[in-house]
């Protein structure tokens, strides 16, 4: 005889389970609404603080320790690696991680901002400078400010003379992208020109100088377009990650469910035949 319970088992626990990644595709949809909304402005902000600090930038004859007029030799990066504070979000962390991983450097740090970075790092004896955990939807500008000085007192002091964001770029709900933005230093030859019409400034005191004092304002805010961006990822992940868990359940279960009805069948029609045929021997 079929095993019928074992089956009932299976498709009891594939349809809770499907509650579960149910329940967490609408958390997961509830939180990319609530920081949806904030994206589209951060990236605008981005842009325009981007486009002020690129004339500054194009506009300094100088070199700093921030700017720089040609390449330099890259001896010891900083990897600021911006992953998830939960697991079941698809792909997420681990195309983010790839990057850092293909281009670490045995000298190299990183600089996590969340719990999953920490782990994958720490099993690959990777040397974490820091580790930062709060970070959620709900990411502040005071947030960004204090990743950012932090990353300012690293660089500053020379104890890295390259500074790298990994974070994952948001496109839409479906498509976001993992991205390496290197924040130290600058190369002017690479500040791309964002106005179709060049524009001649005088600054006073000289763009090195007004660059070198405004550099926090700069640094907070790419810290703080980038999680913001990731954050948004993530969720985007996470929910048709769990979306598509839930649909594959709802298929397996129902495959499962005409598997068991089609056994039960067969064990009820082998039943009757057995019955049939004892009535058919005691008769004879």
């Amino acid at each position: 005889m079929p095993n019928l319970s074992a089956l009932k088992n299976d498709i009891l626990s594939i349809k809770n389970t499907g509650k579960i990644t149910n329940a967490m595709q609408l958390v997961a949809s509830a939180k990319l609404r609530k920081i949806g909304k904030k994206v589209l402005d951060v990236q605008e902000y981005m842009d325009d603080v981007y486009r002020v600090f690129s004339d500054i930038i194009s506009n300094s004859s100088t070199e700093s320790k921030f700017l720089r007029n040609e390449e330099i030799e890259i001896k010891k990066t900083l990897w600021v690696v911006i992953n998830s504070n939960l697991g079941l979000c698809g792909g997420y962390n681990n195309n983010v991680n790839k990057l850092v991983i293909n281009g670490f450097k045995p000298e190299d740090q990183v600089y996590t901002i969340g719990t999953k970075a920490i782990s994958t790092y720490s099993s690959r004896k990777m040397k974490i400078k820091k580790s930062i955990t709060n970070v959620d939807i709900d990411f502040t500008n005071s947030q960004a400010k204090e990743i950012g000085n932090d990353i300012l007192a690293y660089y500053s002091s020379g104890e890295f003379n390259d500074v790298c964001i990994v974070y994952t770029k948001f496109i839409n709900n479906v498509t976001f992208e993992p991205r390496i933005l290197k924040i130290f230093p600058i190369i002017k030859s690479k500040v791309i020109q964002t106005d179709s019409k060049k524009v001649n400034y005088t600054f006073e005191p000289s763009a090195g100088e007004v660059f070198d004092s405004a550099v926090n304002i700069y640094l907070s805010t790419m810290v703080y377009g980038c999680v913001i961006e990731s954050q948004v990822s993530e969720q985007a992940s996470r929910r048709v990650s769990m979306e598509n868990a839930t649909n594959n359940g709802k298929e397996l279960s129902f495959n499962l469910s005409i598997k068991y009805n089609r056994e039960r069948q067969a064990s009820i029609t082998q039943e009757i035949s057995e019955i049939v045929s004892g009535a058919s021997a005691l008769q004879d």
